[in-house]
């Protein structure tokens, strides 16, 4: 199963199959900001702790 490949000039992993066989999340976050983004375009984002 090869969904995609890493681009090494650009630093960056390259999706060229969007159909994985589980969500595909990326998390980003600093120390006040936290979010994530699915493959499917899905997300949420929070800013500070509750």
């Amino acid at each position: 199963m090869n969904y995609g490949y890493f681009d090494d000039s650009r630093r960056e992993y390259v999706i060229t199959r969007p159909d994985t066989p589980l969500p595909w999340i990326n998390y980003l976050g600093t120390e006040a900001y936290f979010g994530l983004i699915s493959n499917t375009a899905g997300g949420y984002s929070f800013y500070r702790d509750a």
